[in-house]
C-alpha cells in the first residue's frame, strides 16, 4: 500500500496571508518633532513669556530680570515586538510568510508609539535642575473640556478659544490636532455648521470623513479595537487637543529587525524581533487641551 499523502501538499495555498484589520502607522509621530537621544537621560529646555517695560525717565536705571527657563524629563521605554515561527506551520505556503510578520511586527511598533505619545499628553512630568519636582497636568493649568453631553460645535469652539486665549498658533504658524474615536466623528457629521456648504466653502468632509474642524487637523482612533489608543474610565473616554508643538518625541535606539532561523533552543523554528527605544515628553501644558467625552 503506497505511503499517504501529506494533505499540505495537495492544498491550494493562497499567496496573500489575510491581515486582520488594524492600525498599520504612527498617526502622531509624523506631527511632532523627534529628536535623537544619546544620553542616558534626555531633557527638554524652554523658556516663559519675556516682558517688555517702559522706561520714559531720564537717565533710566537697568532693570534686567532673569529669564524663565524650565527643565522636563523624557522618560524612554524600550519597545519590542517577538514571534516564534514554527517552519512546519508554513511549510507548503506558496511563499514564506516572514517578511508579512515582520510587516505585523512594525504596525505594532507604530501603534505602541502612538500609546506612548498620548500618554506622555497628560502624564506627571519631573521637572527642577535635577528633576526633583513633579508637575501634573491639571496643577500647571492644563486644561480639560468636558463634552461628555456631546462633542458640538460650541464645545469646538471652547477647544478653539482655548488656544486662542493662550496665543497658541495666532502669530507662529503651529498645526492643531484633535484625537478622537470613530464614536465622536460620527457626532461631527451631524453639525450642520461643519458640513454644510452654507457656512464652508471647504470642503470639511472629504471622501467621507471629516478632515478638519475650525483649522484643526482630526485624527481618528478606533474604539473597538483589542487595546484602543483612547482611555475609558467610567463610560468617559480621554481624547485630546494639541499643537504640533506640544509633545516631542525622543529616539534612543532605532528600531532593528532581526530574523533568525534555526533558532537556537527550537526545533525548525525562526525567530523574529523588532527593537527599539522610544519616549515622548509633554512641552507646556497651554499646546495641550484634555476633551473628554462619553464612549457609547
Amino acid at each position: 500500500m503506497a505511503a499517504p499523502i501529506d494533505n499540505v501538499l495537495i492544498t491550494q495555498f493562497s499567496n496573500l496571508l489575510h491581515v486582520e484589520a488594524q492600525q498599520t502607522k504612527s498617526r502622531l509621530m509624523g506631527r511632532f518633532p523627534s529628536v535623537p537621544v544619546t544620553a542616558d537621560e534626555w531633557s527638554y529646555d524652554g523658556t516663559g513669556q519675556v516682558i517688555a517695560r517702559t522706561a520714559n525717565e531720564r537717565n533710566p536705571r537697568i532693570s534686567p530680570v532673569n529669564p524663565d527657563f524650565s527643565r522636563r524629563r523624557m522618560l524612554r521605554d524600550r519597545i519590542v515586538v517577538e514571534l516564534i515561527v514554527d517552519n512546519r506551520d508554513v511549510r507548503g505556503m506558496f511563499e514564506n510568510p516572514s517578511s508579512k510578520l515582520v510587516r505585523d511586527c512594525m504596525y505594532a511598533i507604530y501603534r505602541k508609539a502612538d500609546a506612548i505619545g498620548i500618554a506622555a499628553l497628560f502624564a506627571d512630568v519631573a521637572t527642577g535642575r535635577r528633576f526633583d519636582t513633579t508637575i501634573t497636568f491639571a496643577g500647571n493649568g492644563g486644561k480639560t473640556v468636558n463634552a461628555t453631553a456631546g462633542l458640538t460645535y460650541a464645545k469646538l469652539l471652547e477647544i478653539r478659544a482655548n488656544f486662542r486665549s493662550k496665543e497658541v498658533g495666532t502669530d507662529m504658524p503651529e498645526g492643531l490636532i484633535i484625537g478622537i474615536s470613530e464614536q465622536e466623528e460620527t457626532q461631527l457629521f451631524n453639525i450642520t455648521q461643519l458640513t454644510s456648504g452654507d457656512f464652508s466653502r471647504n470642503y470639511v468632509v472629504d471622501k467621507g470623513q471629516v478632515v478638519s474642524v475650525l483649522g484643526m487637523d482630526l485624527v481618528c482612533f478606533g474604539s473597538a479595537v483589542d487595546n484602543p489608543q483612547l482611555a475609558v474610565a467610567s463610560a468617559v473616554r480621554s481624547c485630546f487637543a494639541a499643537s504640533n508643538q506640544g509633545l516631542i518625541y525622543g529616539m534612543s535606539k532605532e528600531f532593528v529587525v532581526k530574523v533568525i532561523p534555526d533558532y537556537p533552543g527550537y526545533i525548525e523554528s525562526t525567530y523574529i524581533q523588532v527593537l527599539g527605544e522610544i519616549g515622548a515628553v509633554r512641552t507646556d501644558e497651554d499646546r495641550i487641551q484634555k476633551v473628554t467625552t462619553t464612549a457609547t
